[in-house]
């Protein structure tokens, strides 16, 4: 997460109406560029963590005439930018299985539309083949594994693979709905309206039912049963989280909901849920006044923290805070002013101090100035009794002090290995401004200084140099990983590296993949795959796969490696598609 103040990363706006209960499409967008994510230098190291206020929360108010309008959190041109763009080029990837884990994305799909010169739509996928004609005047986003397409002013639903779920002009109106669709059949003896799944079935009958969805979330609907007089909350499965009757209060709010990490909190008359989205399954439900946002989850899903939140046109004089841990329902208040979830751990702000929730939830040390790591009752800080010494703790107790240092790096370390800075002192035969490594029990790690030393990565693997102009990388043993280098730094996994002002590639066993021939070398990532562009002596493009070790093509223009589902370059004119194994699928 960033550290915004608020964290709305979910954007509601009015669906603009039609005049017959139907939400207007987005017109379809071209493809757009994202610029590729690369991965940092993984430090180890995490700064005090600062609290994500969430206040990601829709609310549904009625109006005069009864219909149902959706509050506005952000600009609505704003929430109209990023739908769009998920819309054609869908940016977001899929690592596991949606049942058991928040990486769930319900937009993630191998397959893509593709325009040609006079503008008709045709399904590929990810292998290159081409699924469909070039025949659709619109074609929507997959959400859920299917999405509604066009062909003039006949409207359908059609799959990933290129099959016509539902054909076109069965149904005049479709529009996709959290994940679902409401469609109509409007013919001269009869308007009826249905909720649908992705395979066609109809699901509800629309009939006195109004369908609540927001602009930018695909997970879930709220259903406005007017005869039934009740709410009822159904995910992108059609499956029902939670249905309560309305009350009939004026001072009673409507349903406000809010999405984070694939959990959703629903709050209404006094009362919240918590649900994990992608399986249906109910995590908490707890009466209060005010509505808890889903803040942040942990990897494992099992820490869940909360705030309380408001709508846009709200505000509150006070932020409160909860937290879900194995199911169970904490509230700090008592002893913290707020709880945050940063790497795992559970941290409790007091005033201006912060400290660790321990195993058992009790507030646990203080954090300024320290290093510490998983093991919470493990931790380095600097003396409190003698200048340039530092203390090493074990079960809260000193186990050692080393003098004339001090901690080059304080915060949460994924590893148990501390950096310390060196003093010049005759007693203790040490230099000014070099580094060493230690273990958590105090112990040397190597018996060497280095001049420049950083903390070690998402491979193990820490950068270091014994003269500021060659460098090396040692695993956590001390043993040097790899040749030495006049530069090295990290991207998705491999390593940069610099020699004779040319440029390689090293992987984290230290072998050179690429030797370093090349006078520019750029690493990506796509689908937990790397990949490289390397720039050859005479202008020419490489790309190349990391991970199979091999060149996938050569190119005259630089390659774009930023879209989802393929790599453009151009060539005389006009731009060819590969594959992401490096096959020319299409040109235009």
């Amino acid at each position: 997460m960033n550290n915004n103040e608020f964290n709305n990363n979910v954007y509601p706006s009015p669906n603009q109406n039609m005049g017959n209960g139907y939400t207007q499409q987005p017109t379809q967008p071209q493809p757009m560029q994202q610029p590729t994510q690369q991965p940092q230098m993984n430090t180890g190291y995490t700064q005090q963590p600062v609290q994500n206020l969430n206040n990601n929360y829709t609310n549904l108010t009625p109006d005069k005439k009864g219909n149902k309008n959706i509050k506005k959190i952000i600009l609505i041109i704003i929430a109209l930018l990023v739908v769009g763009g998920v819309a054609f080029a869908g940016y977001k990837f899929l690592f596991k299985d949606k049942n058991t884990n928040k990486d769930f994305d319900i937009n993630a799909t191998t397959s893509f539309f593709l325009q040609d010169a006079d503008s008709k739509y045709a399904l590929f996928n990810e292998d290159g083949k081409q699924l469909t004609e070039f025949i659709y005047t619109y074609a929507g986003s997959f959400v859920n594994g299917t999405t509604k397409v066009k062909v003039d002013d006949q409207e359908g639903i059609i799959n990933t693979s290129g099959k016509m779920i539902v054909p076109l002009g069965k149904y005049k109106y479709i529009t996709q709905e959290g994940g679902l669709y409401s469609v109509s059949e409007d013919t001269e003896e009869s308007y009826n309206k249905y909720l649908i799944d992705g395979s066609g079935k109809i699901l509800y009958d629309l009939d006195d039912v109004d369908v609540d969805s927001f602009i930018g979330v695909d997970t879930f609907l709220i259903l406005d049963f007017d005869e039934e007089n009740k709410y009822t909350v159904i995910n992108y499965q059609g499956k029902e989280l939670v249905s309560f009757p309305k009350v009939d209060d004026d001072e009673v709010e409507d349903p406000s909901t809010n999405e984070e990490d694939g959990h959703i909190s629903v709050f209404y008359n006094n009362k919240n849920w918590i649900f994990n989205n992608n399986t249906g399954k109910q995590i908490a439900s707890f009466d209060s006044e005010l509505h808890y946002c889903v803040n942040n989850v942990s990897d494992d899903e099992n820490i869940i923290t909360l705030n309380s939140c408001v709508s846009w046109f709200q505000s509150q004089d006070k932020t409160y805070y909860k937290f879900i841990k194995d199911g169970k329902l904490y509230d700090k208040t008592n002893e913290c002013d707020k709880v945050t979830l940063n790497s795992g751990n559970l941290f409790c702000h007091k005033e201006y101090d912060e400290y660790l929730l321990d195993s058992n939830l009790n507030v646990g040390i203080k954090t300024y100035g320290k290093a510490y790591s998983n093991a919470k009752d493990s931790y380095v800080m600097e003396s409190t009794t003698e200048d340039y010494a530092v203390e090493f703790y074990q079960n809260g107790k000193i186990t050692k002090s080393v003098s004339c240092r001090d901690l080059k790096e304080t915060g949460y370390t994924k590893s148990d290995i501390y950096i310390l800075n060196t003093h010049f002192n005759k007693a203790c035969g040490t230099e000014s401004g070099t580094n060493e490594y230690y273990k958590a029990n105090g112990e040397k790690l190597v018996d060497k200084s280095f001049s420049r030393a950083e903390p070690f990565d998402s491979n193990d693997l820490a950068k270091v140099s014994e003269d500021k102009t060659n460098y090396y990388m040692i695993d956590k043993t001390g043993k040097q990983i790899g040749n030495t280098y006049s530069n090295i730094s990290s991207w998705g996994g491999y390593y940069i590296i610099t020699s004779n002002n040319l440029k390689g590639i090293m992987n984290k066993e230290g072998k050179e993949i690429i030797p370093p021939t090349y006078s520019k070398v750029e690493v990506s990532t796509h689908k937990e795959r790397a990949f490289a562009v390397l720039k050859t002596d005479d202008n020419k493009y490489i790309v190349y796969d990391l991970d199979k070790n091999k060149e996938m093509f050569k190119t005259d223009s630089y390659p774009g490696m930023n879209y989802e589902h393929y790599i453009t370059t151009t060539s005389n004119g006009k731009t060819q598609y590969y594959t992401y194994d490096g096959k020319m699928f299409y040109e235009k």
